[in-house]
């Protein structure tokens, strides 16, 4: 039995929705096979890292002086966390679209990272979707969501 697939997500939620044709000319509907909220988008910065200062000694001094400490490097760990997150929504929705059972997928993923979700999926996973909108619909009413894909052309 072919299944088709309407995944919905931004980086803080992912939501899965089976579509179903019933056979007595009534409009397709939609039922949720998966919701996700990632851990890490829930998290504050103090609970991400360890050490939220980094104050290391500046320069080549000796280690035990208590003055003149730097306030460590500044790292990109928004990106980082981002670029992760990224990876960790891909993997998911490679799950999703690994049942052989289904043969179609349509998408949407909030405009900032549709590309860089796109690029993180497996070809197999990519290959199954034929349809992605860079929008951000994850908290969208399900009965709506048909609507979106059909505005677009893809139903």
């Amino acid at each position: 039995m072919k299944k088709t697939i309407i995944i919905v997500t931004d980086l803080g939620l992912l939501r899965a929705y089976l579509k179903t044709d019933p056979d007595n000319g009534r409009p397709p509907s939609l039922e949720r096979i998966e919701e996700w909220k990632p851990e890490r988008a829930r998290q504050k910065r103090s609970e991400q890292v360890s050490d939220q200062a980094g104050r290391f000694p500046q320069g080549a001094g000796a280690v035990n002086i208590s003055g003149n400490l730097s306030a460590g490097e500044s790292l990109n760990t928004e990106t980082e966390q981002e670029r992760r997150s990224i990876v960790e929504l891909a993997g998911r929705i490679n799950t999703l679209l690994a049942d052989p059972a289904v043969t179609h997928c349509l998408l949407a993923v909030s405009a900032p990272i549709h590309k860089q979700v796109l690029a993180a999926l497996e070809p197999a996973a990519r290959a199954k979707i034929t349809s992605v909108i860079a929008s951000n619909l994850a908290k969208t009413d399900p009965g709506k969501l048909l609507g979106y894909f059909e505005r677009h052309g893809t139903l």
